[in-house]
């Protein structure tokens, strides 16, 4: 009678590892699934001009300019262009990599500025690189290849999630038009706690809906809990429209310095 239970039991354990097995390897597998899904669909980014010459022959522009487009679904952060910079006899002068200092949603568009050296007649973009979801995602244009690197597991997005709706505590209203260029907007902070250091993160668009630039305005003091300020904004052009992406303020309570991305609903927290 014991031998026969032993047997089931061997049984029952044995069946139990091959279900555990299995369903290992079918995450296994989707796991793969999604990567190379991922690494198939990485090449996202349109940009207008991968080869600007002619550069240290112009001598009524120092800055050089191209434009990408994201034509992804996704929307892309921490976006960064790498590119090489080229002599007239096409010796490489320097690599570098300018950052995007936008997040992009689908079909949205930036214009990309890069300052050449002295002697640069070619600049050429070899690359970029990305974060999407959960991936970060590396396009070298070069050698036409592509690296993906799974940045989080799911737990620490959930976390990110609650840190977004925990940490988003900055009300910006009554956006007030002032001038050709100028406008007026409120802040309020909505906690319990008092804010430092308080930075609008403002992006400018052109007249063809491209973004162009972003800047930083502070609030020169600290924002005590429930109550409000007053910041001026402006742009470069009084037909550019003004957007605000997002911003930084001191978590004092806490030292903490938090980082809030409204246009991917998410926040970045550096413990001081």
């Amino acid at each position: 009678m014991k031998s026969k239970k032993l047997i089931i039991t061997l049984i029952l354990t044995v069946f139990t590892l091959l279900i555990l097995v299995v369903v290992l390897k079918f995450n296994q597998s989707e796991k793969e699934k999604r990567y190379e899904f991922i690494k198939s669909e990485a090449k996202v980014l349109e940009i207008e001009n991968t080869k600007i010459t002619g550069i240290s022959h112009n001598t009524t522009k120092s800055n050089v300019n191209t434009k990408i487009k994201n034509k992804s679904d996704k929307i892309l952060r921490n976006i960064s262009i790498d590119y090489v910079e080229l002599d007239e006899n096409q010796n490489k002068i320097s690599t570098k990599q300018v950052p995007v200092e936008i997040s992009l949603k689908k079909d949205e568009k930036a214009l990309i500025t890069i300052i050449p050296q002295n002697y640069t007649y070619t600049i050429e973009i070899i690359g970029y690189s990305y974060e999407s979801e959960d991936y970060s995602v590396n396009v070298n244009l070069d050698e036409n290849n592509t690296s993906v690197q799974k940045l989080s597991d799911l737990e620490e997005k959930k976390q990110e999630l609650e840190d977004m709706v925990r940490y988003d505590i900055l009300e910006i209203y009554d956006f007030k038009y002032i001038d050709d260029t100028s406008y007026n907007v409120k802040i309020k902070n909505n906690s319990q706690k008092n804010l430092g250091n308080i930075i609008l993160k403002v992006a400018e668009k052109n007249s063809e809906g491209e973004y162009i630039s972003v800047s930083n305005v502070s609030n020169n003091s600290a924002l005590k809990a429930k109550n409000f300020s007053r910041l001026i904004l402006n742009s470069t052009d009084k037909a550019n429209t003004l957007e605000i992406i997002g911003y930084t303020y001191d978590d004092i309570e806490n030292k903490s310095n938090i980082d809030i991305d409204l246009k991917t609903n998410t926040a970045s927290i550096v413990r001081n």
